[in-house]
């Protein structure tokens, strides 16, 4: 899942995914992202930590709050000047991967991919 309120930004990333093979669910804001990943199956999402109503920090503490989604990997998305990125390990309690914009698709792509393979059992 991708969630951003910046139209550029989603298309491109939605696109780069695509084209690496990923099924991409969009959403435009928080409050569509978690009503997309409570109806759908989800193994993923990259979140915007500065969407309008609802950001991607909120996001992630609802989501791993929940039985049903807490496992989902999360990626929030933040420019570097964004005040609300400074404190993104304190406020996500390392749970989560942090990717700082811009970034290329080719980035996004990679993080994606490292963070769905599957994990061996030892």
């Amino acid at each position: 899942m991708l969630a951003d309120d910046d139209p550029v930004v989603l298309d491109s990333s939605s696109k780069a995914l695509q084209a690496a093979g990923f099924k991409v669910v969009r959403a435009e804001d928080g409050c569509r992202a978690i009503e997309e990943a409570l109806s759908r199956k989800v193994s993923l999402m990259v979140l915007d930590v500065s969407m309008r109503q609802m950001g991607g920090v909120e996001v992630c503490h609802c989501m791993k709050a929940m039985p049903k989604t807490s496992k989902i990997p999360i990626v929030l998305t933040a420019h570097k000047k964004d005040p609300a990125a400074k404190t993104l390990a304190r406020r996500t309690h390392g749970s989560v991967r942090v990717l700082r914009k811009p970034f290329e698709p080719e980035d996004l792509v990679s993080l994606v991919r490292d963070l769905a393979k599957p994990k061996s059992l030892i």
